[in-house]
């Protein structure tokens, strides 16, 4: 082993020499050589480099042509979206014009308040109140869907309600409903056979205080109305007949009692039991209503309303608001 290194050692000069030409060749060709060789590796190398920048420059001018393509396509979708925003902004307006006055409520009522939270700029819900005589007539009510569907069936509601009831005004709450299931079916018959049409309708509470004979009459489609007696949280259940498609031979109920002065009455929409929340991110459920309720039912209607609300925003934390919520509260 020691033999074949020293061996090696000993002619690696001789093999260098003849690898490098030093032989056959003079150092001036030598160096012309090296030099051509070098020049040959700067040229490819530069070649390189180019063609790597050209594609660079290339993929630049194309990412800057789609940059390009994507702002304008922003700004047109900014210029929409604002256009939107602004016409919806305007239905809402025409939408709070058409909702009664707080004031003609609290004439009534002087303890009172509306928990009115859309949840985008239009709402489903509608309220609406109007006295006659000695009676005065509260409703709420929860029409299909929300935003801009659920306001143009809010509005066609609003009207039918309001032209229904001080035509009749002295309808009783069933009776007002048996009508109103009549002209809501007219307009949306629920489509031809095989043809699922329009089925659009509401939940919505008729409620009729009299402020001379203290009594209460109640009627409603889906939906209930609470109401104290001393600390008792009682319930009016209203049918389970959608409106507009009503069995021909059934009428709603009209529900009557006697009130007495200085106790709360609510009527309210499902969106605020229906709110997702809390530790473990479920709906509030009536029962924590029913609860709060009977908890602050005898602070004044303004605490109550901030009571509510903050209860609501609480129990929300992050969540999006998931429907319209209405609550609607009277002290007679």
């Amino acid at each position: 082993m020691k033999l074949l290194l020293s061996e090696f050692v000993q002619e690696w000069p001789a093999g260098w020499k003849l690898f490098t030409g030093q032989y056959f060749m003079s150092a001036t060709i030598r160096v012309v050589v090296y030099i051509f060789l070098l020049t040959v590796a700067i040229f490819l190398a530069y070649r390189l480099y180019k063609s790597e920048l050209v594609r660079a420059r290339r993929e630049l001018a194309d990412y800057k042509t789609r940059m390009e393509e994507l702002s304008r396509k922003l700004s047109l979708l900014e210029a929409r979206s604002s256009n939107i925003t602004e016409s919806l902004v305007y239905a809402h307006r025409i939408q709070n014009a058409l909702l009664p006055e707080v004031s003609l409520l609290t004439e009534s009522f002087p303890e009172s308040f509306i928990l009115y939270l859309p949840k985008d700029i239009v709402s489903g819900d509608l309220y609406w109140f109007y006295k006659h005589g000695n009676r005065v007539i509260l409703v709420v009510a929860d029409c299909t869907g929300h935003g801009v569907p659920g306001a143009l069936m809010s509005m066609i509601g609003h009207n039918l309600i309001n032209s229904l009831i001080k035509e009749n005004p002295d309808d009783s709450p069933g009776k007002i409903l048996d009508r109103l299931d009549k002209m809501v079916g007219s307009l949306f018959p629920g489509g031809k056979p095989g043809d699922p049409g329009i089925k659009e309708s509401m939940d919505i509470s008729v409620c009729t205080v009299n402020v001379k004979d203290m009594t209460l009459e109640f009627s409603g489609a889906f939906s209930s109305v609470y109401y104290f007696s001393g600390d008792k949280l009682n319930e009016l259940k209203g049918d389970k007949y959608i409106l507009g498609m009503k069995p021909g031979e059934a009428s709603y109920t009209t529900h009557r009692i006697n009130v007495n002065r200085g106790e709360p009455v609510y009527l309210f929409t499902d969106g605020y039991a229906d709110q997702f929340g809390g530790e473990e991110n479920k709906k509030f459920m009536y029962r924590r209503l029913r609860y709060l309720l009977t908890t602050i039912n005898r602070l004044p209607m303004s605490e109550q309303k901030i009571i509510l609300k903050d209860t609501l925003e609480n129990w929300k934390g992050t969540n999006d608001q998931i429907d319209d919520i209405l609550v609607m509260g009277i002290r007679i």
